[in-house]
């Protein structure tokens, strides 16, 4: 049997992505949570400290789209990446890595202005995620709002973004160009069966709701969206974000019914 293992912090988008990929696979593996203040803790003084790392048989690799055409090569049943739809994946692939992932980071871009409540709430709630797994000092998840405004790799994600289109305005936009890739369904791009699009995006789409970011799952209120996340959520467990069990509010498969 592989050793597989998947280092990574729960809360991150990239981490739930391979993570998905790692579920509908159907394969065993072992979340290796990583603290996002001392990510060397986990991953050694030789895998750096981005995250995820997907580690097979003592051999890693990083990049989470990466990780989908490794599985496919090593454990080819439930393809991520079928080849008969090879131009059509690699197109929307761009626009999920380019656009949909690097949107989730635009609420903690430092804008100029203060922190507002809303804002603390989300970083404290997210503080929260990550200590259940991690636990992080009581200074430290104070000062969370702060962290993740200064953090690099936020400020990094910035570089991605036109800062001048609003927040809203943004959000509008990408959930618009997500309805334009679900149309044809029943899957992503039209296609017949999930591939790594469907489960780099749904992770994304729930996990807010099913762990108290989100009073109601937004997402579901469109018809063909809501479509899409059933159909995708019977080919995953209950909980397929990696967030512990007793931290979830809210039930994915009562939003969806």
């Amino acid at each position: 049997m592989r050793s597989i293992k998947l280092y990574g912090y729960a809360t991150s988008p990239y981490v739930r992505k391979t993570a998905c990929f790692l579920y509908y696979k159907g394969v065993d593996f072992t979340h290796v949570p990583v603290n996002p203040v001392d990510p060397t803790a986990a991953l050694g003084d030789d895998k750096g400290t981005q995250v995820p790392v997907l580690e097979i048989d003592n051999e890693w690799r990083l990049e989470s789209s990466e990780h989908a055409h490794w599985l496919d090569e090593l454990f080819p049943e439930n393809p991520l990446y079928p080849l008969a739809h090879q131009k059509k994946i690699d197109e929307i692939d761009c626009w999920i890595s380019d656009k949909f992932l690097t949107s989730i980071f635009r609420f903690a871009i430092n804008d100029g202005n203060p922190i507002g409540l809303d804002f603390r709430f989300r970083a404290w709630r997210l503080a929260a995620l990550v200590s259940a797994h991690t636990p992080l000092p009581e200074t430290v998840r104070h000062k969370w709002p702060e962290l993740l405004r200064e953090a690099p790799f936020i400020q990094q994600m910035a570089n991605h973004m036109d800062l001048n289109e609003s927040y809203d305005d943004m959000r509008l936009r990408v959930f618009t160009e997500l309805l334009s890739h679900l149309s044809d369904g029943p899957y992503m791009g039209g296609i017949d069966q999930p591939t790594m699009l469907d489960l780099a995006v749904f992770p994304q789409l729930v996990w807010g709701y099913m762990f108290g970011l989100e009073e109601n799952l937004s997402a579901a209120m469109h018809t063909t969206v809501k479509a899409w996340l059933k159909r995708v959520s019977e080919h995953l467990p209950n909980n397929p974000t990696l967030i512990a069990d007793e931290m979830q509010i809210n039930s994915l498969a009562e939003a969806l019914s």
